[in-house]
């Protein structure tokens, strides 16, 4: 067994004195302590299980294994692409896990284990977070956190095997991200790119040599007799969230927390 872990580990972990750690989980008044640090206190607390008896009774410690999956809703497309994921998440986790839907607006999930941030902005992450002080995994989306588990897309490894499989450019058409830095990343790696979203529609794409790591997008695009690069990143993509699950839930220390698939 490991070493249990005290007040003072909580306090380092966060930046934090002892004291501060303790007029957090007492809420004790009259503290000028900041709600981010508040925050932040309470994610260190969840991540290493600190239950100390005070609070115990305002963390769960159930042995049911449900999975909140937070997602915007959307067009065909996306929820073409929502489906996909549910379906290699459920066949990715243990069987005793289940999964569950939660559409925007986002606020207490109490009867879930971890939840799944899924192609959300960074503020909607941490405004999810703010809510829910159980294991949070970001996909699709860039914190770069250490409090977090992330997983994305390794663009750059795509664009190397678009180059390989082209001769004469190409296009990658995606769904508009919700996170805008991982909007500019795509731009940054890719020289010509469609987003999919916001008034831009499929019918609108006239690129003959596309690349894609969406089914949906593939499929429709093929139909026209378009020369689609069909890059399935959904398996990978959800086998290793089903891992980051249950790394968190596990509340053991782990040194990489940020994943490209």
């Amino acid at each position: 067994m490991g070493k249990r872990i005290t007040i003072h580990d909580i306090a380092r972990e966060a930046g934090v004195s002892a004291a501060t750690v303790s007029y957090v989980i007492n809420n004790t008044q009259g503290q000028t302590i900041s709600e981010e640090t508040k925050n932040k206190i309470w994610h260190v607390i969840n991540m290493f299980n600190y239950k100390p008896n005070v609070f115990a009774k305002n963390l769960r410690s159930s042995t049911s294994k449900l999975v909140a999956v937070c997602t915007r809703t959307g067009g065909y497309a996306e929820k073409a692409e929502f489906v996909n994921v549910l379906e290699g998440l459920s066949a990715s986790l243990r069987k005793n896990f289940g999964l569950i839907f939660c559409p925007p607006p986002f606020g207490n999930i109490s009867n879930a284990d971890a939840i799944i941030a899924y192609n959300v902005s960074k503020e909607t992450f941490y405004e999810i977070g703010n809510y829910n002080y159980i294991p949070l995994i970001a996909v699709n989306c860039l914190v770069e956190d250490k409090l977090f588990f992330q997983i994305t897309v390794d663009y750059s490894k795509l664009r190397r095997k678009a180059d390989g499989y082209f001769k004469n450019g190409y296009t990658f058409v995606c769904l508009e991200p919700a996170d805008s830095a991982l909007k500019n990343e795509i731009l940054k790696t890719f020289e010509h790119v469609v987003f999919i979203g916001s008034g831009v529609g499929l019918q609108n794409v006239k690129a003959e040599n596309i690349l894609t790591s969406n089914g949906f997008i593939a499929d429709f695009l093929s139909q026209r007799s378009a020369d689609v690069l069909y890059e399935d990143l959904y398996t990978p993509l959800c086998k290793q969230t089903a891992d980051c699950i249950n790394k968190a839930l596990s509340h053991e220390q782990f040194d990489v927390h940020s994943y490209k698939i």
